[in-house]
């Protein structure tokens, strides 16, 4: 062998091992592809199938909002807010009422501790014309032992009298400081009334179209998680579709490394001689690099739809998040205490007008209870004035007795006469004095019955009154628990989706991780077939069974269309490849 022969066998001997080692080089980074696309789109499908759970439960806690605060609870409740809101507004009509009738019993006390002043002047007076009839009775023989024994009586029924009184006296003291107590608590209620009233029915009533707002604003918000539910469904199924890719790609990559193998395998490329082998080999990285090609230009496409999706699915899991928010009553860009249910600021107010209503209730209560006290004290203090007349009468009796007894002895009996009338005047005025306090008592007694009357139909009011906030703030608690729950359970989820996501889409550059390894090995494989039309009419028979062997690996209907676009010279190949599982769609490719 010559020289120039010999170089062209080496020269062809070194290029077939340079394309082997090239060859092992492109099957080594395929495979190191192959394995990520294995990892990385099971890990995706992972991502996708929580993210589609978490999806879903943020949507049944959306749910949870709108059922925890239904239609007929949001009637119900407003309509009882409003009636209470409209009770709380005339509750200072009753409580004016009420603080002027506790001031008409505290008259009437003040006017019966002048009746007692004026009654105990009058005893005074009397003590001392008994006394007197004592001594002038000392003084005159005629009058004897019987006058002063008399005047001694007279004496001690006045003394009687005025024990009466102070008892009378005591008993009114003790009245009057009730009367004034309570006058004193009318006054610091109303106060308190004023400092309340308006702003807490009104605040009722805001609240009772806050809740309106609420529900509509969950209806609406209702209506938005069924389109964001709709169109997360899509994009999880173009997800799931697009995933389908990375098993498409997975069984392509091995079919080119089978491509590989069979051509560095002995068989009969192996007995060529070196020119016509080097087309064959040549021949071959065409169409395993054109099998490259087709398959990167699917997996680019593909691998775009699942950004897509992926970055779609977390806008729209954010945008739930901002649906949450809105459902619970919060603001756009909100912080701190945004979690927190306005349905528990409204039962706030509902509990404030509670309080209300309860000091009101527990003053209305405490006026019935003066009425009671009041009335049974008129009457007690009526029957120690009948007491005191009694006495009076008696003084009176004694009076006339010592006038009749006068005038028997004569001319030293007139001094004593004189004495008896003034003590008969004064016990006319002690009468009348007692008698205006018996008045005075009749008017505390019925003062007493109007004010007890006034409460019956209070009492009425604001018990009605907290009843409804009763019911009401039970209502707005188990709404606000309810709701409270959901939006817990929802922010949860809503976060883990949202970071899950949007890691998801920074984490699966799968174009640089493997497509940029497709890219590369079709491309070398292509540079080592070269650009030349390769002649294949004394290479056949050694090709064919290596195609025929390829066409037995396939499994995507592409396959067969690449392997059919280049063998279309070689036409028994296709004829003589045996029936494989074809699939006429990739998207029909279950991941």
């Amino acid at each position: 062998m010559g020289l120039a022969s010999s170089s062209a066998v080496f020269a062809t001997t070194f290029q077939a091992s340079a394309e082997a080692d090239g060859g092992a080089r492109i099957g080594a980074r395929l495979e190191s592809a192959r394995q990520v696309v294995e990892a990385r789109f099971l890990e995706a499908g992972d991502v996708l199938s929580r993210a589609v759970d978490g999806v879903g439960a943020l949507i049944a806690g959306l749910d949870a909002i709108r059922t925890n605060l239904d239609a007929e609870t949001v009637t119900a409740t407003t309509g009882e807010l409003a009636q209470a809101a409209a009770t709380l507004k005339s509750l200072p009509d009753s409580l004016d009422a009420r603080r002027q009738r506790v001031g008409e019993l505290v008259k009437f006390s003040d006017g019966l501790a002048g009746r007692i002043a004026e009654m105990r002047q009058h005893l005074a007076y009397l003590r001392v014309f008994a006394i007197n009839i004592k001594i002038t009775s000392g003084g005159i023989a005629a009058a004897g032992p019987e006058f002063a024994i008399f005047a001694q009586e007279i004496y001690d029924c006045i003394e009687m009298g005025g024990a009466q009184l102070d008892a009378l006296n005591n008993d009114l003291t003790g009245l009057d400081q009730t009367l004034r107590g309570a006058l004193a608590h009318e006054q610091n209620l109303a106060r308190s009334c004023a400092n309340l009233l308006p702003a807490v029915p009104d605040a009722l009533t805001a609240s009772a179209t806050a809740i309106a707002g609420h529900h509509g604003r969950i209806a609406s918000v209702a209506v938005s998680v069924a389109v964001l539910a709709r169109d997360v469904q899509k994009k999880v199924g173009g997800g799931l579709a697009a995933l389908q890719i990375g098993d498409i790609t997975r069984q392509r990559i091995e079919h080119v490394q089978a491509g590989l193998g069979f051509l560095n395998g002995a068989g009969e490329i192996a007995t060529l001689a070196p020119e016509p082998r080097q087309r064959a080999q040549a021949f071959v990285h065409r169409l395993l690099g054109a099998q490259l090609a087709a398959m990167a230009e699917d997996f680019h496409r593909e691998v775009a739809r699942i950004g897509h999706n992926v970055v779609g699915m977390a806008a729209d899991a954010t945008e739930l998040l901002r649906l949450r928010d809105l459902a619970s009553g919060q603001a756009p860009g909100q912080t701190g205490q945004s979690e927190t249910n306005f349905l528990r600021d409204l039962e706030g107010h509902v509990g404030q007008a509670l309080d209300l209503v309860g000091d009101m209730t527990a003053g209305e209560r405490a006026a019935e209870t003066l009425s009671r006290s009041a009335a049974v004290s008129a009457r007690e203090l009526t029957e120690r004035i009948a007491g005191i007349q009694n006495i009076r009468a008696d003084v009176q009796m004694m009076a006339l007795n010592t006038t009749l007894k006068c005038s028997r002895i004569g001319e030293t009996g007139k001094p004593l006469g004189v004495i008896a009338v003034e003590l008969r005047q004064h016990a006319i005025h002690l009468e009348k004095s007692a008698a205006q306090t018996t008045s005075s008592l009749e008017g505390l007694f019925d003062a007493a019955e109007a004010l007890g009357q006034g409460e019956t139909q209070g009492l009425g009011r604001a018990a009605a009154a907290a009843a409804v906030l009763s019911g009401a703030v039970a209502r707005i608690g188990k709404a606000g628990d309810g709701v409270d729950s959901a939006l817990t359970a929802a922010a949860r989820q809503g976060a883990d989706v949202v970071d899950m996501l949007r890691r998801a889409a920074e984490r699966f550059d799968f174009h640089k991780q493997i497509g940029s390894v497709l890219d590369d090995a079709a491309n070398q494989l292509l540079d080592m077939a070269g650009e030349d039309e390769i002649p294949t009419d004394d290479i056949a028979h050694a090709l064919r069974p290596l195609l025929d062997r390829l066409a037995r690996q396939y499994t995507m209907a592409q396959e067969r269309e690449v392997h059919r676009s280049l063998t279309g010279g070689l036409a028994t190949v296709e004829a003589s490849a045996p029936a494989a599982p074809v699939v006429e769609d990739e998207d029909d490719v279950l991941f």
